[in-house]
């Protein structure tokens, strides 16, 4: 007898994908759709005890990424981001403000790398705090303490499950939980909720509990897709069929190595560039990097390697600097 299967989505929600039951879910447990891996112990054992062929270049590595300082953005008009470490961005779209994964220090058991660009005082006036899953290199609690703290009126848009966790630091705090295909529209700026191949959890037992994925936000004539933590998987294919090409596509390159472990999780420099081909984005700018050292390679190899082989591709790129006020534009 097969597993038994249920399906979940927000009902107050309008879903984009025709005949989309909802996100499907079995033992309780949200799953993704293609290549359901689950790392036990025993292969997370391997690979740490395993010989890693870029130790000693590690090792020596003495990268550190430039950093602008960030001291006000009440100046600053029109559409833009700013990349802030990792997978953490501040963005202006559509007249709204929106901040992705903030993550302003260090998380549980792993020293931040890079320097955070700005003091955390300077993001004002926030609409909406996006969260792609519940893992603790994307969703940190006291640095959505402390933006809530600044930012009261603030609203999140998350995964199943997300919210109700993040509510439990914030009671206050508004949230709004999606399943894959849902959106919110506030008449201004879109945002769909949309398929990641990853995984959620923050403790033993909890795996799978809350929804992860990505997102596609569209507003005053743009449109951007933010990855969040992904393999590759057939869901970028989609995307033009359901929004059209996307203007700007945020994706990881880091966290890659070794293949054989990273690879359900966490897409390559290279398999990034494929995603990007396949959504036929117009410019494609990286994350997911430089940051917090989580795998094999050095930090400094994955956008190395992205900018290398987009050379050779063709693909037009963008590299931002930490703390880059990066234009949008069509």
């Amino acid at each position: 007898m097969g597993e038994r299967i249920t399906f979940r989505r927000n009902e107050r929600l309008k879903v984009i994908k025709p005949y989309w039951r909802g996100n499907p879910v079995v033992r309780g447990r949200f799953v993704n759709r293609q290549h359901r891996v689950k790392h036990g112990v025993g292969n997370v054992m391997k690979w740490r005890f395993s010989p890693n062929p870029q130790r000693k270049e590690k090792r020596l590595e003495n990268w550190e990424p430039y950093v602008i300082p960030v001291y006000s953005l009440e100046h600053l008009k029109g559409n833009f981001l700013v990349w802030l470490g990792h997978n953490s961005f501040y963005m202006q779209m559509a007249g709204r403000r929106i901040m992705f994964d903030p993550v302003f220090g260090n998380i549980p058991f792993v020293k931040r790398k890079s320097k955070f660009p700005a003091n955390p005082s300077v993001f004002k006036d926030i609409d909406y705090l996006l969260v792609s899953h519940d893992h603790f290199d994307h969703l940190d609690k006291p640095s959505v303490v402390k933006l809530f703290e600044k930012n009261p009126q603030m609203k999140v848009f998350c995964g199943l499950g997300v919210g109700e966790l993040i509510q439990g630091w914030c009671p206050d705090m508004e949230a709004v939980e999606a399943g894959w295909y849902q959106q919110l529209d506030d008449g201004q700026l879109k945002i769909t909720f949309l398929p990641a191949q990853h995984w959620g959890k923050r403790s033993l037992n909890d795996g799978g509990q809350r929804l992860w994925g990505a997102f596609m936000l569209q507003g005053d004539g743009l449109s951007l897709y933010y990855g969040g933590d992904t393999g590759y998987s057939n869901h970028f294919v989609e995307i033009p069929e359901l929004f059209g090409d996307p203007d700007y596509a945020l994706l990881g390159i880091g966290a890659y190595k070794p293949r054989w472990f990273m690879q359900p999780n966490h897409i390559s420099p290279y398999d990034s560039l494929t995603a990007s081909e396949e959504m036929h984005a117009k410019v494609t700018i990286p994350m997911h990097y430089g940051t917090f050292d989580l795998s094999d390679e050095p930090l400094s190899d994955p956008p190395s390697v992205f900018a290398e082989e987009a050379k050779k591709r063709g693909v037009r790129v963008k590299i931002p600097t930490l703390g880059e006020i990066v234009k949008l534009s069509k």
